[in-house]
């Protein structure tokens, strides 16, 4: 793929050297008509779209069939290239545009299914619904029937898009689900940690597992890995590179606020890229008016508010994959166990074009009656395993909910259409102009006859089978709590009382226990405290593990000195701090040294990556946990010791980085960068400083203004707040949004990177959602 897409960008760029003036006249005509009156076939009325500085469209239409074409047609307009991206990566057909290196990752995902499931999904939709998915099309498509000239990736790839489907749109949603929980990956990693350490030693990485839980302990050989690194591989380009991504939202009444009435605060964590993976945008119709987060392939608002209520969501995180072994038939390959008798699996043969190659390739796509039979994909497999995931099954109505959720007046309504939700399970907060607040965990979370999913189960049996799903009414949510607030940061929803089983995996409470302790703090919170605690970059981890670190024996003055300033240290993650960089390089070095000894660097880089540091405290609790010896040497290391190690090449690593040792001149900032990559041209070099962007940054992992670095790219950070709004149900032309880039997917618009550096400082843009609010500067008129 580099090979062809540097032969490209050398045609291009000679292209711009010799004819300078043509050649960029040429590209810049990709930028889409903001001022115009254009008629477009589709629609029933006029539709106007409005927008302001920022680029941010403001859709008005007589009715709402029109608005939702209306968001369409802008989503193309600013998003195409993004969009076709997204469509194709759902779809499992990046080989026919970026050739041999992304067949695997297409064999994956036509295995897996998920365009067949948003086939499904499709059909599942009510009339209403599916009428809503065809004018969004519609729209996407008016714009492609006029001829624009595309953006430069079409340009540099050499193709260009096909009209869009229906399943275009629900296969995105089936992906964004795949971004949001990835259980089986975990499930992978247990299995290969509990062969590699056996029970006893491997609970302790995991706390949450119930020490009498009966699980058969697989076989897996090196084929795990390779399964699991294959899903890395798909949410790397969905823009996360690990599990366990979070976000924040809170809500707080009118009780606890300066104007009386509810505010409500959201901050989905996602990857990050560029363009964003939001698109701001009002919507008004006869009936829908709603403003908010949008998703570019599909309709509607994900997050907003109308003109009664506000919402928010986070990922709930419930474990809702579960890994099958199949017993397969020796006398016949397709064929498996099922309770004492053979059946035959699903076989559906799937044709990848590969650019580059004359013939395709012809895949069998295997199925058991669990789901997929991911093992298919990589030939390291030694266990036949099959994948059950909620997201598969027939009758996803989630798109539906979230129509639903943007035209509810009240609790009951919101919950009502809350009803048809599938997954992934989000928690989702609530505030109406009324003055209440509430809470619900919707979505189809599974009950097993026994286990919890922990590792792969049997699957020629019914013993691990699922028997349903916990009732809506049943599921968790509260409505006016007695405290006056509620707030989510993924940690865990219910308490151990609670009579379903939910997940294994929550975050650790650090961002969630800091968001109460900014709510308490005050008697009455304005939106700009609603805003500093979107700002807040104070690490409760670090304070929690500094009287561990600070316990470490020093041998010269640098270490003495770092040891020094983290003594004097407030625990902020700030972009200027010395101690915030010493912190976080050493506990970036103190981690691998604690398991890579006995898990060996992959698969303790997989654990590393996959799992929160719940095991930290009571590691470094212990002075001389057996987790703090390295198995590799002949002596027996302690945790002051193994700490001490730690510091030693943590000082050493940010001398290098840092260009000097003086700590004096050290700041977090000049080695921790936001990175936004650009899919796929992020991957090649010289397009990669054309097309990507990255900004220094402060915070960390545990922060609420989150920002997590990577391991295996120490220290850039590649999961981030990627969208943030503040509801003022006293003043909804008061309240604010943000998302990380710009607006416009195009690499030439203004509005490419032009929120970069005000989503940094946690600066907002006005929702203005009364239309005299609105300050035009362009406006673009369509006309049937």
């Amino acid at each position: 793929m580099r090979r062809v897409l540097l032969t490209i960008l050398g045609i291009i760029l000679a292209l711009l050297i010799l004819v300078p003036a043509g050649g960029y006249i040429f590209l810049r005509r990709s930028l889409p008509q903001v001022n115009a009156t254009i008629t477009v076939p589709g629609l029933q009325g006029p539709v106007e779209i409005v927008r302001d500085a920022d680029g941010v469209p403001y859709i008005y239409a007589n009715n709402d069939l029109d608005a939702i074409f209306g968001q369409g047609y802008v989503h193309a307009q600013d998003r195409l290239w993004q969009m076709e991206f997204q469509r194709r990566v759902g779809a499992g057909r990046l080989s026919e545009v970026l050739g041999e290196s992304t067949v695997d990752t297409d064999k994956f995902l036509r295995t897996l299914g998920t365009y067949r499931a948003a086939q499904q999904a499709w059909e599942a939709l009510s009339p209403e619904a599916q009428q809503v998915v065809n004018a969004y099309v519609g729209g996407v498509n008016a714009y492609l029937a006029g001829n624009p000239t595309l953006p430069i990736e079409f340009t540099i790839l050499g193709f260009t898009p096909a009209p869009w489907q229906p399943a275009d749109v629900l296969v995105w949603a089936k992906m964004m689900a795949w971004n949001l929980g990835g259980d089986y990956e975990s499930e992978l990693v247990r299995a290969q940690i509990y062969q590699a350490l056996g029970p006893e030693r491997a609970s302790q990485l995991f706390p949450a597992y119930p020490t009498d839980g009966t699980l058969i302990l697989p076989n897996l050989g090196q084929g795990a890995g390779a399964l699991a690194h294959l899903s890395t591989d798909v949410r790397a380009m969905l823009g996360a590179e690990a599990l366990n991504i979070g976000s924040n939202n809170w809500v707080v009444g009118g009780s606890r606020t300066t104007t009386g009435k509810p505010l409500l605060a959201n901050d989905p964590h996602l990857g990050a890229q560029i363009p964003s993976i939001w698109y701001l945008a009002s919507i008004q119709g006869n009936r829908l008016h709603a403003i908010g987060a949008t998703l570019p392939g599909m309709p509607g608002i994900p997050s907003g508010h109308n003109d009664r209520i506000a919402w928010g969501v986070t990922n709930l995180g419930p474990d809702v994959q579960d890994l099958y072994m199949e017993r397969v038939n020796p006398a016949n390959p397709n064929e498996v166990e099922v309770n004492g008798a053979w059946q035959p699996l699903t076989i559906i043969s799937e044709t990848i074009q590969v650019k580059g190659r004359k013939e395709p390739i012809t895949w069998a796509a295997r199925a058991s009656r669990h789901g997929p039979l991911i093992s298919d994909v990589t030939s390291d497999a030694t266990t036949t395993l099959a994948l059950r995931w909620t997201s598969l099954d027939a009758g996803d109505t989630t798109l539906e909910a979230f129509m639903q959720v943007m035209y509810a007046g009240n609790w009951d309504e919101f919950r009502t259409a809350l009803r048809a939700y599938v997954g992934p399970s989000q928690n989702f907060v609530y505030a109406d102009v009324d003055g209440n607040i509430g809470y619900y965990g919707p979505g189809r979370i599974p009950i097993r006859a026994q286990g919890n999913g922990f590792m792969p189960a049997p699957g020629w049996n019914d013993e691990y089978a699922w028997t349903g799903f916990i009732p809506f009414d049943e599921l968790p949510h509260d409505f006016n709590p007695a405290s006056g607030f509620i707030v989510t940061a993924n940690n865990k929803v219910v308490p151990d009382a609670y009579p379903y089983f939910l997940a294994t995996d929550w975050a650790p409470p650090y961002r969630a226990t800091r968001i109460v302790q900014m709510i308490e703090a005050k008697a009455k919170l304005s939106p700009d405290d609603i805003a500093a605690m979107h700002a807040d970059q104070l690490s409760l981890q670090a304070l929690e593990l500094l009287p561990f670190f600070l316990q470490t024996p020093t041998q010269t003055p640098q270490e003495a000195q770092a040891l020094d300033l983290l003594k004097n240290w407030d625990g902020v993650m700030r972009q200027d701090s010395a101690a915030a960089a010493i912190y976080a390089a050493w506990l970036l070095h103190l981690q691998p040294a604690l398991v890579q000894d006995d898990l060996g660097k992959t698969l303790g880089a997989d654990y590393l990556s996959s799992f929160h540091p719940t095991y930290l405290l009571q590691t470094l609790g212990q002075a001389n946990s057996p987790w703090c010896d390295n198995v590799l040497t002949p002596g027996n290391e302690d945790c002051r010791t193994t700490q001490h190690v730690a510091l030693q090449a943590a000082l050493k690593d940010l001398t290098e980085r840092m260009g000097s040792d003086d700590l004096k001149n050290w700041r977090w900032d000049k080695i921790h960068f936001t990175e936004f990559p650009h899919n796929p041209f992020d991957q090649v070099s010289a397009l990669k400083n054309i097309f990507s962007r990255q900004i220094p940054n402060g915070g960390d992992g545990s922060t609420v203004d989150v920002a997590p670095f990577r391991a295996s790219k120490p220290y850039a950070q590649r999961h981030v707040p990627s969208y943030r709004h503040i509801s003022d149900l006293s003043d909804w032309n008061s309240s604010r949004f943000m998302h990380t880039t710009g607006q416009s997917g195009n690499v030439l618009s203004s509005h490419y990177d032009d929120l970069i550096a005000r989503w940094q400082k946690v600066e907002y843009l006005p929702m203005r959602f009364d239309r005299d609010q609105v300050k035009a500067v362009s406006t673009l008129r369509l006309q049937p």
